[in-house]
């Protein structure tokens, strides 16, 4: 009985395997914080996983004006759950950083770019935290 049943979760396990499929997001945009565009802002493009920790698929900081673009992908069973999480210092206490997260769309999954335009730090959105 024991065999029978390692055997079954080994071929379910190879089967979700092959069910797995690269997906891949582009995500780009200009950070401003008071009207004016935000340099060297942390953005990190993840993967919201419901069982196991979140993958961080591509990070980057933002140039000089504030720009960033940034391409992650997953090979994962099922549709990635793609976010965006930016670390910064625009309205936050002084030797902290407000952290906040943006879903992306699941249309823009395996699309064009995903594109922000402007995001405007200096609003607080829904459950953002702060790390001091």
């Amino acid at each position: 009985f024991r065999m029978k049943y390692l055997a079954l979760l080994l071929l379910v396990g190879a089967a979700s395997i092959l069910e797995a499929k690269m997906q891949n997001v582009t995500v780009k945009g200009i950070c401003v914080c008071n009207k004016r565009r935000l340099a060297n802002t942390l953005v990190e493009l993840w993967d919201r996983d419901t069982l196991d920790p979140n993958d961080l698929l591509a990070s980057v900081h933002t140039n000089s004006e504030g720009e960033f673009m940034l391409t992650g992908g997953e090979d994962e069973v099922g549709s990635i759950e793609p976010f965006v999480r930016f670390s910064h210092n625009c309205n936050a206490k002084p030797g902290c950083a407000r952290v906040a997260d943006y879903d992306v769309p699941k249309d823009k999954i395996n699309a064009e770019a995903y594109d922000m335009t402007y995001v405007t730090l200096d609003i607080v959105v829904r459950g953002e935290k702060e790390k001091c």
